[in-house]
């Protein structure tokens, strides 16, 4: 509806969702907010611990058909193995603790317009999201160096967005505790595109059906949900 959410009530065992402009009631609530969840949470004394993550991309101009296959390397891969956490404080497989990178991520493919697209940066700052061309630099870079051909081609376009990390990396989907007819699906961390549509299928037919389905026993909210005491 793009309604800026601006406060959340429960009525009887229902949900009532406040807006700047609108009311919404329903009989169940799903909240699936990604990188903003946390401040969802925090309207009805909740701290689902989701942190917001920087991803972003670059694209080349349209070229004919050359890469067959998602492109990725394993620097970060090995990294991580190792190294699954850059500080306590940080969700798992980051490339930068802080403004320091610990290491380089890669991925990307060429879409049906011909375009090349890749990125990989995953950083922790809070909810900026514009865009760092020394890190494009350097994943194209990177990129260069799987596929040399890349290195003749120039930047088009670059763009950047928010990923939703949970701090032990896995998504948080399912029925919350702690209300009636409330219900998460988030932290699907840089994985969305592929894994959210499951993801709505299978929350939607918990909430219909009333059973969860066995996929989703490791995304349980109730392993990181607290109740905030006011």
């Amino acid at each position: 509806t793009s309604s800026c959410v601006t406060g959340l009530e429960q009525s009887g065992q229902g949900w009532i969702v406040r807006s700047y402009d609108r009311v919404f009631n329903c009989e169940a609530l799903l909240i699936a907010t990604g990188a903003w969840t946390s401040e969802i949470g925090n309207m009805i004394s909740l701290n689902i611990p989701i942190q917001p993550v920087r991803g972003q991309m670059w694209a080349t101009d349209s070229l004919p058909p050359r890469i067959f296959h998602t492109i990725s390397s394993m620097e970060s891969s090995e990294y991580w193995h190792k190294n699954p956490i850059v500080n306590e404080d940080s969700p798992p497989e980051l490339t930068h603790n802080g403004d320091s990178r610990v290491t380089r991520h890669l991925y990307g493919r060429q879409r049906a317009n011909g375009e090349v697209i890749f990125g990989g940066d995953r950083e922790l700052l809070g909810f900026r999201d514009d865009v760092s061309f020394s890190g494009i630099e350097v994943n194209k870079t990177h990129a260069g160096e799987v596929l040399p051909f890349l290195d003749q081609l120039s930047v088009t376009r670059t763009w950047s967005g928010l990923m939703p990390f949970s701090p032990d990396g896995l998504p948080l989907i399912g029925r919350v505790e702690q209300y009636e007819n409330l219900f998460l699906a988030t932290g699907l961390g840089s994985s969305g595109f592929g894994r959210g549509p499951g993801s709505g299928m299978l929350v939607a037919d918990l909430i219909i059906r009333g059973e969860g389905h066995p996929a989703l026993q490791e995304s349980i909210p109730t392993r990181l949900i607290e109740e905030i005491r006011r």
